[in-house]
């Protein structure tokens, strides 16, 4: 955010916050277990131990992955215990707090990028620059024209008003998005209805991460047991084990 090029970073933000909020639209996979019941069901402290994970193992940038898993294990953001173990019988703010404090999380970091490069032009002699670098706001998302009901008076955010935001950006892409033909007339072929399970492009995108998350968990079970290799070394636990059969 903030910058003219986001790239494949900016991408993969997007793909997480997509992820976050379909979890929270979808109860952790709750609101699909009445079409599917075998779904496997994530709680919020769950879900976020699964974002872990992928950045410690599979994320291709490693001062991205330790300073994302730095903030995740100090609990910045009061994570510990925000992202709480309840699933049935959570409230609606409770699965919200999980692409809230992804959210949180993701501001920080574009605001300590644009410090960087004002302290960068600062040592180059660049007062100017540096000073413009220092006071943009543009990396704080939604900014104030985006969303200005998520601003209080005092310049507090309205935790409420931005989740739905985040919700409508996200999610419904700012409107009601509809699938694929083909795709409608599978989730219909497999007795999903509209009156069940609120679905459309997110239903999918979040089904899809689903699955990858299945796979990157197999993936890693293979490599911890040692299956893929020819010696008889001792194998590594180096996926939890709770995610291991997920």
């Amino acid at each position: 955010k903030g910058t003219k090029s986001g790239g494949f970073f900016c991408g993969f933000w997007k793909l997480l916050h997509v992820m976050s909020v379909g979890f929270a639209e979808q109860a952790g996979g709750l609101a699909l277990q009445e079409a599917s019941p075998s779904i496997r069901v994530f709680s919020p402290h769950e879900a976020g131990d699964v974002v872990r994970e992928y950045m410690a193992f599979f994320f291709n940038c490693e001062k991205c992955s330790t300073r994302f898993i730095g903030k995740y294990d100090d609990c910045s953001f009061d994570r510990c215990r925000l992202l709480g173990d309840e699933t049935v019988g959570a409230s609606e703010e409770t699965w919200q707090q999980f692409p809230l404090w992804l959210w949180q999380v993701h501001n920080e970091i574009s605001i300590s990028k644009l410090d960087r490069a004002s302290e960068i032009h600062t040592k180059l002699g660049r007062k100017a620059e540096a000073k413009k670098w220092e006071l943009s706001l543009k990396a704080v998302y939604p900014h104030v024209d985006q969303c200005i009901s998520c601003v209080t008076q005092a310049g507090t955010w309205k935790l409420n008003r931005v989740y739905r935001h985040l919700e409508k950006e996200y999610w419904t892409f700012g409107s009601e998005a509809s699938l694929d033909p083909k795709m409608e007339k599978f989730l219909k072929h497999t007795d999903i209805e509209r009156g069940n399970v609120s679905y459309g492009l997110g239903v999918y995108i979040f089904a899809v991460l689903l699955a990858l998350l299945a796979l990157f968990a197999k993936k890693y079970r293979i490599r911890a047991t040692g299956r893929h290799k020819k010696d008889e070394s001792l194998p590594v636990e180096r996926f939890p084990r709770k995610y291991r059969d997920s």
